[in-house]
């Protein structure tokens, strides 16, 4: 017999790749060509499973996958031929988790009576869900940063739950009962009850608390958003007392006057406006003010709570320009998965999350638009800690705005942690919190562009991490970070925020151009390098504290943490000392100083304070050398922050003039700078 070459049986093994084709006109009786589709995608993988490489095209259309897609160790390919699930046309083959509500009809003159807004009254239409065959509505939790329940969709945009006020905040400064202690430890404190306050006026006296309505704000800092359900409302003292306890209890105790900002949702009496709606999930029937023709535009309610494509162990998979939207939770899982990749799709209008890939390694989110999520764009976690083996996955070249719709805390670009990935060529923008949170070892994240974030949070970083001496070896360089908002609370934002004795980072060749509180934000930790960044209209360049003596005892419970979490990764062992040789030393040198931190070669440009040195570091703690400071009248091609955009082709006329300054490659910022 004769034996073929490596490549050639590679070759054939591609040749011999099946094609199974699926349509929403198709039929699971069919043998799924092309001229004979199927109908649904859970019948092609469940003949895809077990026979390798293939490719599995949807024809455009809208496929509902009522209770998601599972693919398992089964489902996959090789190298050479991956297993893809892909469109005929890209961005037109849509998995959807949502129905389309029908039957419509306007609202009667008994139910629309408690509605406040007269137009309202006459343009609220209301449809029978049960009537219709939808399964019964999930109940509202408690307490929640993002609850993963149906919500109603028109056309592809997600509605608004009926809130008070429409837009921005109202906010309480008298709290009745804080419901916890005094702060025992930095911030936390012992929560003993559901607290109370002062409503800010008498609006709640014409909600009907019996049906249900939530309060989604800041009960205590400016960084820690909740969604809490009223339980009462005394209407002579205005007295609104909550019925779920929030983590850090009512009112901030340091600042006992502040304003804490907050609005209402799941009113129905606030249906006040079109693209506002309410959901009886006693009574099973929506109530919807429509911003357009119904008859013509159609309304969703996302039912799907579980992901729209879940893979565990699956390896050399490829979902290719598919639709993921309208779903309670996430829209892809990649749980212990390898060399999978989701590549040019369009996901939005989830419950909870994008994609979330955890475990595994070599996965990959390319050039992906996620918007319109509950919570995150992407999550991704992979790589051991412990040995320091990269997870090689990357989250690069995609397109990642409006997000964190319910959850304003995580409500950011990428979440990453883990050991060894990338994150680069993102262009994030428009999220409630930061851009970009990490943790973990060796990380790279690189020329992103970065805009119009932390648009509600206070204390918090375009690109975040924190409280972790071990999480070491990342690099956060050349990125692009403008246009950001610096709300007051807390220390407002920063562009690199290093938070709570984290160390050993490299913030390296970043462009920060005004909006941000600060360029960079160094709470405490040790042997960080801040090298060869451009800062440009800043109240504050680089932030140094040393907040370790006066935050955390090292021994004390509940006091961050630092020491246990190194020892968590072995961080004595021969291969941590070898990597990390400072951090092998840190019980002998002063652990909770900030030691070892060089500040070089950074340009500063018309920042208020270039170096805002807390009063309790020593410059000698600093090996700060050859920085750059000047006037924004020295370039006069540069805009006011506030007011212009930053010219990028201009930024080498900046660095000509500093002698060493290693040019940065903005050309390759961005998605349009991918190779």
């Amino acid at each position: 017999m004769r034996l073929l070459p490596l490549g050639c049986l590679a070759l054939a093994a591609a040749v011999c790749a099946r094609e199974t084709h699926v349509s929403p006109q198709g039929d699971d009786a069919n043998p799924g060509t092309r001229q004979q589709p199927l109908r649904t995608v859970a019948k092609a993988l469940e003949l895809a499973r077990g026979t390798g490489p293939g490719t599995i095209w949807l024809a455009p259309g809208e496929y509902y996958v009522e209770n998601g897609l599972e693919l398992g160790a089964e489902h996959g390919g090789t190298p050479e031929a991956p297993l893809e699930i892909r469109a005929v046309t890209p961005r037109q083959a849509r998995l959807t988790g949502a129905r389309r509500v029908t039957g419509f009809v306007p609202v009667s003159e008994a139910e629309a009576a408690t509605l406040i807004s007269p137009e309202a009254r006459r343009s609220v239409l209301v449809a029978d869900l049960a009537a219709q065959g939808f399964p019964p509505l999930r109940d509202l939790p408690l307490q929640y940063r993002a609850p993963g329940v149906e919500e109603v969709i028109f056309g592809n945009q997600p509605m608004q739950s009926a809130r008070w006020p429409n837009e921005d905040f109202t906010a309480f400064t008298e709290v009745i009962d804080a419901g916890a202690s005094d702060p025992v430890h930095w911030v936390t404190r012992e929560v003993y009850r559901p607290g109370s306050f002062r409503f800010p006026d008498d609006r709640a006296k014409h909600w009907d608390l019996d049906r249900g309505v939530y309060l989604h704000g800041f009960w205590c800092y400016e960084w820690s958003d909740e969604t809490l359900k009223a339980a009462a409302y005394d209407p002579e003292t205005r007295e609104l007392r909550l019925a779920a306890k929030h983590g850090y209890g009512i009112g901030n105790p340091r600042h006992k006057d502040s304003k804490r900002e907050f609005y209402a949702i799941h009113v129905f009496e606030e249906l006040d406006r079109p693209g506002e709606y309410y959901l009886d999930r006693r009574n099973q029937k929506l109530y919807f003010w429509p911003p357009g023709d119904v008859a013509e535009t159609p309304v969703y309610l996302s039912l799907c709570r579980n992901p729209l494509l879940k893979a565990v162990g699956s390896s050399h998979l490829v979902l290719r320009d598919l639709v993921f939207e309208n779903g309670c939770g996430n829209a892809v899982e990649l749980q212990n998965c390898r060399h999978a990749r989701v590549e040019t799709c369009l996901v939005r209008n989830m419950g909870l999350s994008g994609v979330m890939a955890s475990g595994g390694s070599d996965n990959h989110v390319l050039r992906c638009e996620i918007t319109r999520v509950g919570v995150r764009a992407v999550g991704m976690t992979a790589g051991d800690r412990k040995t320091l083996t990269s997870g090689n996955c990357s989250v690069v070249g995609n397109h990642l705005h409006d997000l964190g719709r319910y959850d304003w805390q995580n409500g950011r670009g990428v979440n990453l942690g883990g050991c060894g990935n990338r994150v680069a060529h993102n262009l994030i923008h428009h999220c409630p919190t930061g851009g970009v949170s990490y943790g973990g070892n060796e990380h790279l994240l690189e020329l992103n562009e970065v805009h119009h974030v932390c648009l509600v949070y206070g204390d918090v970083g375009v690109f975040y991490t924190g409280r972790d001496w071990a999480s070491q070896g990342n690099v956060v360089r050349w990125n692009f970070i403008h246009s950001i908002v610096n709300r007051p609370g807390g220390s407002g934002s920063q562009a690199i925020y290093l938070d709570d004795c984290d160390s050993g980072d490299t913030v390296v060749g970043n462009i920060v151009f005004g909006g941000v509180g600060r360029g960079v934000l160094l709470g405490g930790g040790r042997d960080n390098t801040i090298r060869g960044n451009l800062f440009i209209g800043l109240p504050r360049g680089i932030h140094v504290d040393a907040r370790g003596p006066r935050a955390i005892t090292l021994d004390r419970p509940g006091s961050w943490n630092l020491r246990a979490r190194a020892e968590e990764v072995d961080y004595l062992s021969p291969l941590w000392r070898e990597r990390y040789p400072r951090l092998a030393r840190v019980l002998d040198e002063e652990p909770l100083l900030p030691l070892g931190n060089v500040l070089r070669d950074n340009i500063l440009i018309g920042c208020k304070q270039p170096f805002a040195l807390a009063k309790e570091v020593k410059e000698e703690w600093l090996e700060k050398e050859n920085n750059a400071i000047f006037e924004l009248t020295d370039f006069p091609f540069l805009p006011d922050p506030e007011k212009g955009a930053l010219d990028l082709e201009k930024l080498p006329e900046i660095w000509r003039r500093v002698e060493g300054f290693e040019p940065i490659p903005y050309h390759r910022i961005g998605p349009k700078g991918m190779k």
